[in-house]
């Protein structure tokens, strides 16, 4: 793990309106994220896990505080600009795969690379490779509809990774597996967070795999706590 600081929020508050009551879900959040780190995010249901998530990633805005990627506020940035930022520093990983149903695992894998200009046999090499590194070279052709949970959510991690960010978002990411899946898949995404070192924010209700992270950090009534 180095000391490049990739990713920071500063006195980060979140507050929505509900039913004309002002509800408070993040509250003075500060968190440093370093190249290679792997921090999990536990809390309770409804505690402002996925929102923290959220305004980390640059897809919510907070109501006060910032967040800088490698030192730039990503929330005084253009549109175009943050997404461009975003797609360039970060990858995200979800409870459900969002893998397009009528695309192979490879084309699903190529199409943040396709996306930014690559020139297609390049982004192909670069996106079996991705799919080797989650033990699925087998799998290139199949469809999502071909692949079970586990192997659907490994493409998902691997089409994250393939445009080598430096830190992944992953909310819930093994929510929906059964629990040999969800050791496994969390597993792989810990070891690809120290070989390739990119930093790993993993949020999850599973506290004996939040366990496993180098950091484990606790979020409750908005506040990140040490655990």
């Amino acid at each position: 793990m180095s000391n490049t600081v990739i990713l920071e929020s500063r006195n980060v508050t979140k507050t929505y309106t509900d039913a004309g009551k002002e509800v408070v879900v993040l509250q003075g959040v500060d968190l440093d994220v370093n190249q290679g780190d792997s921090i999990s995010i536990v809390g309770s249901s409804g505690s402002g896990k996925s929102s923290l998530l959220h305004v980390l990633g640059g897809l919510d805005v907070p109501t006060d505080g910032e967040v800088l990627i490698h030192g730039k506020n990503i929330h005084e940035m253009s549109a175009k600009r943050q997404g461009d930022w975003r797609n360039k520093h970060l990858g995200f990983v979800y409870q459900f795969h969002h893998l397009l149903a009528e695309f192979t695992a490879l084309e699903n894998v190529a199409m943040p690379l396709l996306i930014r200009g690559m020139d297609a046999k390049k982004a192909n090499e670069q996106a079996a490779n991705m799919i080797e590194q989650v033990g699925l070279r087998e799998r290139l052709e199949h469809k999502p509809s071909q692949l079970s949970g586990g192997e659907r959510q490994r493409i998902a991690i691997a089409r994250a990774l393939v445009t080598r960010p430096d830190c992944i978002l992953a909310d819930e990411p093994t929510g929906n597996l059964d629990s040999d899946n969800a050791q496994m898949v969390y597993e792989l995404m810990l070891d690809l967070n120290q070989k390739l070192g990119t930093a790993l924010i993993v949020v999850t209700h599973d506290r004996d795999l939040a366990a496993k992270a180098n950091r484990q950090l606790e979020l409750v009534d908005g506040v990140l706590n040490k655990h």
